[in-house]
């Protein structure tokens, strides 16, 4: 049976954290199918179905697309000529796995036939085959940028402007450019459902850029206007991070211990213990450090680093160093 998503890892400023919330994944993986509104589910390795509730592998659902464009055929394309023709042979190419070929055939249709009402998701359907696929991040960020030129006013615009953001994320060079992408959606009311998630990549991508008066603020305007949001918990506990990160320890371990307590029994809870006990230990009072990561003992997911921990807390308690 299949798993659900596993929390995020990221890393900042040579730390390594995880973000708890599955709804943080939400900005990665295309629809399930074409013309389909913005899945609020991808981003997941594992795409949920909106009737069943069944977990599906995204490539399934993607190739259910080209399945239904092959049962549906496409109507205002040269349906005599070359786009048809264009656009059965992509079909084919991806359902036998020749990605590559197939989105060469996509951008075929598209450059050939730019006026045609199938250009856009010509366009879309070779980017995503190119980012999910054939992982080629330079092709896929170049053809969502020429779909939101060209279409503003498009049905895959916002699905486009999210996974180019999503890849402009993936180096730091480019990570303003992704910044700047969330604070537009998170100001579009059409995508009202996701702007807590906008938020919190606001709030990420301004820690990994060193800004964390800018991260909180992010992070503080989800907390204030989505007070019913699950990701709640998540804010809370990169607010902690980013006083930690400054090494401003009173209030990290505030933030931290708000956590723990708000989101008791969860694993984002466990997390937040795990740094109330470092930022103790940070604060030289070792005996306190020590009760709380062995209050850990059974929880913490990574009992190897724990158990590490405690027996250096205990002979740094028996040395009598701080």
């Amino acid at each position: 049976m299949a798993t659900a998503p596993q929390p995020r890892r990221i890393r900042l400023q040579g730390h390594s954290i995880e973000v708890a919330s599955e709804q943080f994944g939400t900005l990665k993986n295309p629809s399930a199918h074409p013309g389909e509104a913005p899945n609020p589910d991808f981003g997941n390795p594992l795409v949920r179905s909106r009737r069943g509730g069944l977990w599906f592998p995204r490539r399934v659902l993607l190739t259910l697309g080209v399945l239904l464009l092959a049962v549906f055929p496409l109507v205002g394309c040269d349906t005599q000529g070359g786009g048809a023709q264009l656009l059965h042979k992509a079909r084919l190419q991806w359902e036998e796995g020749h990605f590559e070929d197939a989105a060469r055939s996509y951008i075929g249709l598209a450059e050939l036939y730019p006026d045609a009402p199938e250009a856009e998701d010509a366009l879309f359907w070779a980017a995503n085959l190119y980012q999910y696929y054939l992982v080629q991040s330079e092709p896929a960020t170049r053809l969502y940028q020429q779909l939101v030129v060209r279409f503003p006013q498009g049905r895959f615009f916002l699905e486009a402007k999210q996974n180019m953001a999503q890849l402009f994320e993936e180096s730091p060079e480019s990570r303003p450019r992704a910044l700047q992408i969330y604070q537009q959606l998170v100001l579009n009311p059409a995508l009202q459902e996701q702007h807590d998630a906008f938020l919190i990549k606001i709030g990420l991508l301004y820690m990994e850029l060193g800004k964390m008066d800018q991260a909180r603020q992010a992070l503080r305007d989800l907390l204030v206007n989505y007070p019913a949001s699950a990701m709640r918990g998540d804010a809370f506990y990169l607010t902690g991070y980013s006083y930690y990160l400054e090494g401003r320890i009173d209030m990290a371990l505030a933030a931290f211990t708000r956590t723990a307590k708000e989101f008791a029994g969860t694993p984002l809870a466990v997390r937040a213990q795990f740094f109330i006990a470092d930022t103790l230990e940070e604060k030289g009072d070792m005996k306190s450090a020590l009760t709380a990561f062995i209050a850990l003992q059974g929880k913490y997911p990574q009992p190897t680093i724990l158990e590490r921990r405690i027996k250096t807390l205990e002979a740094r308690i028996r040395r009598g160093v701080r």
